[in-house]
């Protein structure tokens, strides 16, 4: 890809070239990060919790939200047990 050119606005904006934009589909309301890698400006997307939904797989389904609850429940109460000093 050439070299593209944009100019900050006073309002320290900028435009993003048609090309970039082709290439890294973002809209009005995009989130973008920005930081500094080996002397470059890198901006890269925010994921949001729904982009980050099934990435994680796994062999067991989700039991519920219950379940999960009471199995949370039972595992604290095990650790705090192991935990407290007996008498």
């Amino acid at each position: 890809m050439p070299r593209l050119t944009t100019t900050v606005t006073s309002n320290m904006q900028v435009t993003m070239p048609a090309a970039v934009r082709a290439l890294f589909p973002v809209q009005s309301g995009t989130r973008l990060t920005w930081s500094v890698e080996e002397g470059a400006l890198v901006a890269r997307k925010v994921r949001s919790v729904d982009d980050l939904a099934g990435c994680l797989k796994s062999e067991n389904a989700f039991p519920g939200v219950e379940e999960e609850k009471k199995a949370v429940s039972a595992l604290r109460a095990e650790h705090y047990a192991k935990r407290k000093p007996k008498a």
